[in-house]
């Protein structure tokens, strides 16, 4: 069974009921949560009733997989009140993006779950997704993830920054939310990760200032490797050549590969990655794979 929940803004009622229609047509039981629905400003219902919401879900023995119906803003408000215990005795998928990454970066560093980095129900699965889009998702959701090469079927657009091999936890998201997690215990140690990273509305400057946070955090000098998706602009302008300039300039001294264009975030093609797997990178195929164990 699917439960469908809100971590963070209001979904729309018609971009839900489309994604929960897809979800029938997939074959999956689904429930929604007791609150999905509700609004509270720019929030889906109190933070009591979203974090209900969620750790019911968690606590439920019939649900094998948790969407979030939507981002916005609000995850991080109830970071400390998610039940870890429960997802430790009855690991199951989590998946989300955007703002969601909050709730997926905490899960990992407080209990290790992996996590889906992918398409919000009612977000880009509510709006119809493209068939690459949809046959990562179909296949993250339903087969198994180890020997799975992420860039299978996208190396053709994939531009190589810099070459070389990694290995290490693939993690990461939406690249505000990493940083505004830095300094708390919600954010993991990326020492040693291949790092992706995405964003939407966020203007150059804006994305130089927080690569430079991250820089003089001391993450960008102990990455084993970088994967760039989607940056779309204030103006749904393509700033990945601006993104990838402000990296190569902050890691200029750094020898770790850097691979730009992979089809992940707030636009489509959105490839469903498992945040949190060991995987590695190799320029020279490319191929980024997945490895379990």
């Amino acid at each position: 069974m699917v439960a469908v929940v809100a971590a963070s803004g209001p979904p729309s009622e018609a971009l839900l009921n489309s994604g929960l229609d897809f979800l029938k047509r997939k074959g999956f039981m689904t429930i929604t949560g007791r609150h999905l629905g509700k609004k509270t400003g720019y929030l889906a219902g109190t933070d009591a009733e979203r974090v209900e919401d969620i750790n019911e879900m968690l606590r439920n023995p019939l649900v094998r997989a948790v969407m979030l119906a939507r981002g916005g803003y609000g995850a991080m408000r109830i970071l400390n009140s998610i039940d870890c215990e429960a997802l430790l005795q009855d690991p199951k998928i989590l998946l989300g993006m955007s703002d969601v990454t909050a709730l997926q970066m905490s899960l990992y560093s407080r209990c290790g779950l992996v996590t889906l980095a992918g398409p919000f129900l009612a977000g880009q699965i509510g709006e119809g997704l493209d068939p690459l889009s949809e046959e990562s998702l179909m296949h993250a959701l339903t087969q198994p993830i180890e020997g799975r090469d992420l860039f299978d079927g996208v190396a053709n657009d994939l531009r190589l920054l810099k070459c070389g091999k990694a290995s290490g936890p693939l993690l990461g998201g939406c690249l505000s939310l990493i940083c505004a997690l830095m300094g708390t215990p919600h954010l993991p140690d990326l020492t040693g990760t291949i790092l992706f990273l995405e964003d939407i509305q966020e203007p150059p400057y804006r994305i130089d200032r927080m690569l430079t946070q991250m820089k003089l955090a001391g993450v960008l000098d102990s990455v084993n490797a970088v994967v760039l998706g989607h940056f779309v602009g204030p103006d749904h302008d393509n700033l990945l050549p601006e993104v990838e300039r402000i990296l190569l300039e902050m890691t200029s001294d750094k020898r770790f590969p850097v691979v730009s264009g992979f089809p992940h975030g707030h636009k489509l093609p959105n490839i469903t990655i498992p945040s949190g797997v060991p995987a590695e990178l190799d320029t020279s195929v490319p191929s980024l794979t997945v490895r379990v164990g």
